[in-house]
Formats: structure tokens, sequence, C-alpha cells
């Protein structure tokens, strides 16, 4: 892959991270959006189960156990040297066994919780090298997915990338999502980020709404850093043992949120932040890839609320502790 399919790869990652929240295994799906070769996405899935044990809520007599189940899959519809359509679709299901209770708002908490959402993206390489893009993507995050427009969520990024010289490039963004904090506007949010990429081994994205540094001080190792405005953080570091597998720990600090489908105010949002320390393996063929991970959970709580100012109030403090992780992904 050349230097600048490889800015491509890492523009696209930590853009699904910012306005199309996406489990871990969708990333590479998009990936190919901003790659500047054209014409070679190809279809590809992914799955993946975590799982949490029962571990104490503070202040209440009971405990929180969770299983998580995330699909996602990426479908080309049309593909020339100069454009690209392209289809892909997630589902987020977690099944919840638990007493708690919201402590202002009253009421149980949700037994089961679903993100589930499709999108359709478009690309266009301009004559002059220019790369432009439109996505768009529609879904429902709530225990009652799609009950009605108010558990339901909008999200559209437009893009240009434009070359400097041939490792590096400008990229500027119009962000919209109507369920994210720093992008709930009427008037979408601009952005602008520059790729630096000096040597094969290192490479960065540094501006808004993200920024992100690879560096490979060797062959078989791998840093990572990514930030994204205001409270999503994630690092790794990656060693490859032989070809085809790859070891790795990493620490990330990451949130998600769900609509309540009896809540009394519409604007509220159930949010839920951890912080994450995890080690594990991936083993990645042709074809298929499988990852088996595990760590350990800390700072883990939940809210009702507008926005993270709301975070002390109506909050359910879950105790620390392990999870596994089990993934596999298909390319065709």
């Amino acid at each position: 892959m050349p230097p600048a399919a490889l800015v491509g790869v890492l523009v696209l990652g930590a853009a699904l991270l910012v306005v199309m929240p996406v489990p871990a295994g969708a990333q590479a799906e998009l990936q190919t959006w901003l790659n500047p070769e054209m014409g070679k996405q190809i279809p590809r899935s992914d799955y993946r189960f975590t799982h949490y044990p029962d571990q104490k809520v503070e202040d209440q007599e009971t405990h929180f156990k969770l299983s998580e189940h995330r699909a996602s899959f990426f479908v080309p519809l049309y593909q020339d040297t100069a454009n690209e359509w392209a289809l892909s679709a997630k589902t987020l299901f977690q099944d919840i066994d638990t007493r708690a209770r919201f402590p202002d708002a009253g009421g149980r908490f949700p037994s089961e919780l679903w993100d589930a959402s499709a999108g359709l993206s478009y690309r266009h390489k301009f004559d002059n090298g220019w790369i432009g893009g439109l996505a768009v993507t529609a879904g429902s995050a709530s225990d009652e997915p799609f009950n009605s427009v108010d558990e339901m969520y909008f999200r559209a990024i437009a893009l240009l990338r434009v070359p400097q010289g041939e490792r590096n490039a400008w990229i500027f963004t119009l962000t919209y999502a109507s369920d994210e904090e720093i992008f709930n506007q009427v008037v979408p949010v601009p952005g602008i980020m520059y790729a630096w990429v000096p040597s094969d081994s290192f490479r960065t994205v540094i501006g808004f709404p993200f920024s992100i540094v690879e560096y490979k001080p060797l062959e078989s190792l791998t840093l990572e850093a990514l930030y994204v405005p205001v409270r999503r953080v994630r690092a790794r570091v990656t060693w490859q043992i032989v070809q085809p597998l790859r070891a790795y720990v990493g620490f990330d600090w990451d949130h998600d949120h769900f609509y309540r489908a009896d809540r009394e105010d519409k604007s509220d949002k159930i949010f839920y932040y951890e912080k994450r320390l995890t080690a594990g393996l991936r083993f990645d063929l042709r074809h298929v890839g499988f990852e088996v991970s595990g760590g350990y959970a800390l700072d883990r709580f939940y809210y009702e609320g507008e926005s993270y100012s709301d975070r002390n109030d109506n909050r359910i403090d879950v105790g620390a502790g392990p999870f596994v992780v089990g993934r596999v992904n298909i390319r065709f």
C-alpha cells in the first residue's frame, strides 16, 4: 500500500469514532472510504462478543452483569476508478442483568439496550487527485429501538482530501450528528486536519475533530495513539510475533449513549463511561481473522441526562472488574 493510502486508512479510522461511532470491527469497513486508491473496496463483516461478570453497584443492594454483541457489515454497491458507492450497517445488543435503579428519575435500569443503524457513502476522485466524499447514517439507540423518532439519530459527514506533495494532505470536514454533544448543532461543524507522513515508519493526523499518531520504531512493533475531543482516548502497542499473529496491549477511555423510551425529558440520554486496560492476540489470514482479548474495566458509571455536566445526577456506579472479548471478521 502506498504512503498516501496509509494516510487514508489513518484518517477514516479516527473519523468513524467522531461522527459514526461504530464497533472496532466496523472501522475497517469504512477505512477504504478515504483510501486514494479507487475501485478496490471489498465486502466484509465483523462480529464481537464482550462479557463483563457481576460487579457491585455502589450504594444499591444489587449487582450488574453485562453481555454485549456487536455485528457489522460493509458492501460496495458500485465502484470504478473515479467513483465508489457503498452500504454499511451495524447492530449492538447489550443483555443486562441488574436490579439497579436510577436514583433521581426512578425506574429500573433497562434489561436490554440496542443500537442499530445503516449508512450510505459515496466518494469521488477528481482529475487533480482531490477526493471528496459524503456519508449519511440513520439509526436508533434505545431500550426500545425505533420506538419513535425521539429514539433515533441522524449523522452526516462531508469530507475533502487535498494532497500536499507525495505523502501529505489537508483534510477538510463538515460534520453533523444529532446525538453527539460536540456536533449537536443545526449547522454542520467544520473541521480541518493535516496528515503528515515524513517516513514509512511515522504517520500522524493533527487537528479537529481528532488527532492520531502511528509510529513503528521496529518493523514488528507499532505504537498508536488517538484523541477525539473531548473524552475519547485510545493508546495501543502491537507486536507482530509472526506474519499472521500479533499481540497487543492498550488503554481506552470511551463511552456510549442510548435513549430510554419512557424518559420524561426527550433530550435526556443514558450515558455509559468506562476506562479499559486491555491485552490480546490477533490472528489474521487473507479472508478471516480471529481475536481474543481481556482486561480490566474501571471508572464505570451510567447516568441519565443531557450532557457530561449532568454526570453526578441520576448516576449508577458499577464496580471495576475484568472483561473478556472474542471477535471474528471476514473479508470476501
